[in-house]
């Protein structure tokens, strides 16, 4: 293998999940590899992130420094044993805008901590992949079609005098979205300083397939077009109710994108049918594996995720 270990980072709305999870299952054709998506259960370095004391002192965050770069040990040790490539997501470049932006670190502290990440990982030969949108609120505002009110409200919610507010007054939308911007910014500069193998690519167009390409040919791995189609799509189309429960499972057909998705905890959650009347989310380590044999259409979910529905079986109404 080339590389052991291969991070997938930039901002929220970029593509991070889609595009990692492609790159896997490319590799997966041809090399031992597991995916961690940045919210799976027990990730090695996003549980407990940062949690270790105060990040707004000095002291704080010498503490944070010391147990987090000990996970990252930890990791990099994990992946030499298992003798496979790890891909995952959101965990390194996207901590700037989660925490060491708004914490009582300067440049050169938050500058100094990637380099001593890196030294940390670098017997892995990492490849690190920044996804950027130089139109950042274009890209936000179009999530917020898919993901719904409850995130916008997240994003937008008035912030404290930290990271970009030390120096900025908050003066409402326009001014959230120029600190995001300037988070992707400072991502980029800090992408910029590594010493590694790397691949900076602007995802607006959302060219999946060149940017899976792309990616997959850089680790040193062929590209494989996918060739699972789906015919009858609208037999699984419908709603689906919690065994022994109330809750319900929304599943439609999009004909402007012709894609199959669903409105579970997002407005639009895009599906992907890969075979043997298996779907799984495009952007999650989630997957429902279907029974069209059974009296009544139903699937069972399961994945490397933290909710209630794992294991559980949906039955169509």
């Amino acid at each position: 293998m080339k590389h052991q270990l291969i991070l997938v980072d930039g901002h929220s709305t970029v593509g991070k999940s889609t595009t990692s999870k492609s790159v896997y299952k490319q590799i997966a054709y041809q090399d031992k590899i597991y995916w961690l998506h940045e919210e799976c259960e027990k990730h090695p370095i996003r549980h407990e992130e940062f949690e270790a004391d105060d990040i707004h002192s000095l002291d704080g965050m010498e503490l944070n420094r010391q147990v987090m770069l000990q996970k990252w040990g930890k990791f990099k040790e994990e992946i030499e044993q298992g003798k496979q490539v790890c891909i995952t997501e959101g965990c390194f470049l996207h901590s700037l805008d989660r925490y060491l932006l708004n914490s009582a670190w300067n440049e050169e502290q938050i500058i100094n901590y990637f380099q001593q990440i890196l030294e940390i990982i670098r017997p892995l030969n990492p490849l690190i992949v920044f996804l950027y949108r130089p139109d950042i609120r274009q890209s936000f505002e179009k999530a917020f079609k898919a993901r719904g009110d409850w995130w916008r409200e997240l994003i937008l919610s008035v912030p404290g005098p930290y990271g970009f507010f030390k120096t900025h007054e908050y003066i409402g939308d326009d001014s959230i979205y120029a600190s995001l911007a300037y988070e992707q910014e400072q991502m980029a500069k800090i992408f910029d300083t590594l010493s590694c193998d790397k691949l900076k690519i602007d995802t607006t167009n959302e060219c999946w397939d060149n940017y899976i390409r792309e990616i997959t040919e850089t680790a040193g791995y062929k590209y494989y077009e996918e060739e699972n189609k789906l015919s009858e799509i609208e037999k699984y189309c419908g709603i689906y109710q919690l065994e022994g429960g109330e809750d319900t499972w929304d599943i439609s057909f999009d004909g402007e994108t012709k894609l199959i998705y669903t409105s579970l905890f997002w407005p639009y959650m895009p599906m992907k049918y890969i075979g043997n009347e298996q779907f799984e989310l495009i952007s999650f380590p989630v997957m429902l594996q279907f029974d069209i044999m059974a009296e009544k259409m139903q699937f069972t979910v399961s994945g490397n995720y933290d909710w209630q529905y794992n294991d559980k079986k949906f039955i169509k109404i």
